[in-house]
């Protein structure tokens, strides 16, 4: 039925960004327009082949342009499976796009409207980033992943970042370095015991499991092919797990280690996810800065306790609305070696944590009319950085019904 037809591409366009007509997608509609202290107004627009086209194989690309800068960006790839039983993707992506280091990976993009309607500090320090990358994944069974990554990436400084180098041929002074570039080759490995999923032909939604879910990130990068200008051999290592507590509701937790050897600029160092808008982020700091923490060893903790209603079901008003209360901590403790400052100087703002860990806590309410929840977030330590606030409210939309 047409009419039917109709309904389902729009919710299909609500869930996943993109409006299917035939063989092409376009979208993602968020990010249509945005704007940022670099580009000013950014405009884009983008497409990827449909599974009307092919359920094997997915072509993407798109082309943004920004009013400020009055630079063309863009990204061109694709992605094909060579088996589905067992799970073997293969793909090649080249982009060239403004990029804000130090984000989570479950942010918002960058260009999305979202982050910049929500932003609070402005989008100064940004990097325009070229790179070239291809991807190898093998799930022999469900619950173990494994993806191979080669990737060349050129980091470009933009807004207020810079790139200088300490020189002391005539006494101390400063040299511009105008880019960096880094080859790494990386293996990451998830195992996931009983992890079930809702798939798509090539993207899927992760329901989770019960049991710990176990991952281990290594990485070696390559220097003087294709101009990479570094080696280093980074390991990182986490657990997580959501633990049913039953009439108390459920527990999640995340345990993370890493290090890297060698000697880096700051960019390609271990930059401590902050947050600089209004939108809660699970596996951010939210009241941590970008680029305010940076480690070349770290170990950090994530804990945050749903209720499901324990104690508001106890109020009668508050049980028909059915709200929820969430509380949280996170923390990490890290450090950093002074010798990284030999390839490009720190700037004002950027420390390494020398005292002690930082923790932040927060207590919120979700589940407001199923799609809403409201944090409030305080930083318990480094109290005394500039620009920075003790205590936050932070929204985040969550489907729970």
């Amino acid at each position: 039925m047409p009419r039917f037809r109709t309904f389902v591409d729009i919710v299909n366009m609500l869930a996943t960004g993109y409006l299917p007509i035939g063989p092409l997608e376009y979208g993602p509609y968020s990010t249509i327009y945005s704007f940022n202290q670099v580009e000013g107004t950014r405009l884009r627009f983008g497409l990827r082949t449909s599974n009307d086209w092919s359920r094997r194989t997915e072509l993407e690309g798109y082309t943004a342009y920004g009013l400020l800068d009055h630079e063309l960006k863009g990204m061109i790839g694709g992605q094909t499976f060579i088996t589905k039983k067992p799970r073997q993707l293969t793909g090649l992506y080249v982009r060239h796009e403004i990029e804000q280091l130090g984000q989570s990976q479950s942010a918002f993009r960058s260009d999305n409207v979202l982050s910049s309607a929500f932003r609070r500090n402005p989008a100064n320090k940004l990097t325009l980033v070229d790179e070239v990358r291809y991807f190898y994944e093998l799930e022999p069974f469900t619950g173990l992943n494994n993806q191979l990554t080669i990737r060349c990436r050129n980091l470009q400084p933009r807004g207020d970042l810079v790139y200088l180098r300490p020189s002391f041929a005539d006494g101390f002074s400063t040299v511009e370095v105008p880019d960096i570039t880094s080859l790494e080759v990386s293996l990451n490995t998830r195992f996931a015991w009983g992890e079930k999923y809702i798939s798509g032909e090539f993207r899927r939604f992760n329901l989770g499991t019960f049991k710990p879910v176990l991952e281990v990130y290594g990485a070696v990068g390559i220097p003087t092919l294709l101009g990479s200008d570094y080696e280093y051999y980074k390991l990182i290592g986490r657990v997580d797990q959501r633990v049913q507590m039953g009439a108390l509701g459920y527990l999640r937790y995340r345990v993370e280690a890493g290090r890297i050897w060698g000697t880096l600029p700051y960019p390609l160092l271990i930059l401590h996810s902050g947050n600089e808008t209004f939108y809660y982020y699970d596996d951010a700091f939210n009241t941590m800065n970008f680029f305010e923490f940076i480690s070349d060893r770290y170990a950090s903790i994530r804990v945050d306790h749903h209720f499901d209603g324990l104690f508001f079901n106890r109020v009668p008003l508050l049980r028909k609305l059915k709200l929820r209360e969430v509380i949280g901590a996170k923390a990490v403790i890290g450090d950093l070696d002074p010798k990284h400052s030999e390839e490009v100087l720190f700037l004002p703002g950027m420390y390494r944590l020398y005292d002690g860990p930082f923790v932040e806590a927060s207590a919120g309410i979700e589940n407001i009319l199923n799609v809403l929840r409201i944090d409030g977030v305080w930083r318990l330590t480094y109290q005394d950085h500039p620009n920075i606030s003790l205590f936050a409210l932070r929204l985040k939309f969550r489907f729970d019904f």
